[in-house]
């Protein structure tokens, strides 16, 4: 069964016109250009199916599209058990690629409805189905708009990309609609850096600042605690002593990060906050740039245990 997966990356902008697309991967490209988003939404069959509205939305917009085949799946009733399934999958994929591009820039993209169209030998014989995400990500600042990206850019961005195997695809293992949280659980002996990302990608879906910076505070916390005392404290010395590249650039880190957590702690017992959305703002966004500095390292001290943590970090201050 032949396929073929389309997505809007929502408010992505290309400095240039890519007709065929940018490849990522084989098979799996990024376009803003009319010609293939044509073949693949003007016919009857996605007219029909998936509906002008939806069709028309993809008009002037940056998009992400697949095209394949599933070996193993050789009629239309095993097509229709999984193609829902399969359109999330490849949705979520898209969604590891916008994180890609978070990691070059902040930036507010996002993809909602994927459509997956199967076919054997003509499109026009073919089925179509339809998945939606519920995150929809915005700028630290929180600002809305376009977020123009260059062919470097999404050069850097493709550094990082890693396409789903068909392989790994399971039903009974599936994120669907919303994202996977088993690592609130012991049980599931979650990483760090996995349970950073989470919080982060909470950050950047949230509307409100005031609730950006929780998420990016509690984000630091799952990369730097070990207790549960004097936790704001520990955080901000071990961010800078990690990320500081002099005494004045750690001691301007460490003040920055006690000021984020009073504005934490300020938000998550339920008083108000002095200031607005305008004063807010800088604080947000450069927790989300100290985010991505962390989450890009890669850092093997993220996978160590809480002793080793806190004697890497004594070492660190120390010295």
């Amino acid at each position: 069964m032949k396929y073929i997966f389309i997505t809007i990356l929502h408010n992505m902008k290309l400095n240039a016109i890519l007709n065929k697309g940018f490849e990522l991967a084989p098979g799996t490209r990024i376009s803003n250009g009319p010609d293939v988003r044509s073949n693949i939404l003007k016919t009857d069959l996605m007219m029909w199916t998936a509906g002008v509205h939806s069709v028309d939305e993809f008009d002037n917009t940056v998009y992400y599209y697949k095209i394949g085949e599933f070996p193993e799946i050789k009629t239309k009733d095993e097509m229709d058990q999984k193609g829902t399934a399969y359109t999330f999958y490849f949705l979520r994929e898209a969604q590891g690629f916008v994180t890609d591009l978070w990691f070059v820039k902040d930036n507010g993209i996002y993809v909602r409805d994927g459509f997956l169209i199967t076919y054997v030998n003509k499109i026009e014989e073919g089925a179509t189905f339809k998945a939606s995400l519920t995150e929809t990500f915005k700028a630290a600042s929180g600002e809305y708009g376009e977020f123009v990206f260059t062919k470097k850019e999404v050069e850097a961005a493709k550094q990082n990309f890693e396409p789903f195997s068909l392989d790994d695809f399971n039903l009974d293992n599936m994120g669907f609609k919303y994202t996977n949280f088993d690592h609130f659980y012991k049980s599931s002996n979650a990483q760090r850096i996995h349970k950073a990302h989470y919080f982060t990608l909470g950050a950047r879906n949230n509307s409100a600042i005031p609730m950006k910076i929780v998420s990016y505070c509690t984000a630091l916390e799952c990369l730097f605690s070990t207790a549960k005392t004097e936790i704001n404290h520990r955080i901000a010395e071990r961010v800078a002593a990690m990320l500081g590249t002099s005494q004045e650039d750690k001691k301007d880190l460490f003040k920055f990060i006690k000021k984020a957590y009073d504005y934490r702690s300020t938000i998550v017992h339920g008083s108000n906050i002095k200031g607005s959305e305008e004063t807010l703002a800088p604080v947000s966004i450069r927790l989300d740039s100290i985010l991505r500095q962390l989450l890009s390292g890669n850092h093997e001290i993220f996978t160590k245990s809480d002793s080793e943590i806190d004697e890497f970090f004594i070492e660190l201050i120390f010295n």
